[in-house]
């Protein structure tokens, strides 16, 4: 018997929700704008990094998927992170602008050499996308990542009320409000059209914690450099 698909969704919106990084003591500082600028910078490079290489992972599932929905979505997903034809809207290089506004010194976007907990973060979730099924690729990276808009909206205003970068600077947070929103919206429907089994669902919420976790250690990596 089928999975229920409803079960499905809320056993990995659980997950997805089992973990949030803005309570720690360092984000507590960040969030009321009392990190120096001049520290803040030292991140930029990894967040060029994760974001470029994010598009690998991508493309990891649109590999493994054999289904045309699937492979549709990731395409389009791929095309935007790499700015739908303009070099010039690549989501690294809207990250860069974000960087430089915030006084990083990013002549370019590519080939950066980020901090261990950044490559590792790549890593991991890239493993995941080439060694699990596609279904469980796509959940990690939907409720792992894309689904969690409250964390864009968090560090978007942040950057904009307490640190006073503008709107246009920070314009890689707030379009992927709404650009998140709707892959997420319609990778769950695609979750809860191919994720049929136990074995399945059981991968996928492992998937969606290894992210999590990656992406708790890159916090904490932030915080180490930023600290120091």
């Amino acid at each position: 018997m089928a999975v229920d698909a409803d079960r499905v969704e809320k056993e990995l919106t659980e997950v997805m929700n089992s973990q949030w990084f803005e309570t720690g003591p360092f984000m507590i500082e960040f969030a009321e704008g009392r990190v120096p600028k001049g520290k803040l910078i030292r991140f930029a490079p990894s967040y060029c990094f994760q974001v470029d290489n994010f598009k690998r992972c991508v493309a990891a599932v649109y590999a493994k998927a054999e289904p045309r929905d699937v492979r549709e979505l990731m395409f389009e997903n791929l095309e935007e992170e790499h700015g739908e034809g303009d070099p010039s809207r690549d989501h690294a290089q809207l990250v860069a602008r974000f960087g430089r506004a915030l006084g990083a010194d990013l002549p370019t976007p590519y080939d950066l050499e980020p901090i261990p907990e950044s490559r590792q973060w790549v890593e991991r979730i890239l493993k995941v996308c080439l060694e699990e099924e596609f279904v469980v690729g796509l959940a990690a990276l939907s409720y792992g990542i894309e689904a969690r808009t409250r964390t864009m909206a968090f560090l978007g205003q942040i950057y904009r009320d307490n640190y006073g970068l503008k709107d246009d600077d920070l314009e890689f947070f707030f379009m992927h409000i709404e650009a998140d929103e709707e892959h997420a919206g319609r990778a769950i429907e695609l979750i809860r059209k191919y994720l049929t089994t136990e074995e399945q669902l059981e991968r996928a919420k492992w998937a969606v914690g290894e992210v999590l976790d990656a992406t708790r250690v890159v916090a904490e990596g932030m915080e180490r450099v930023c600290s120091a």
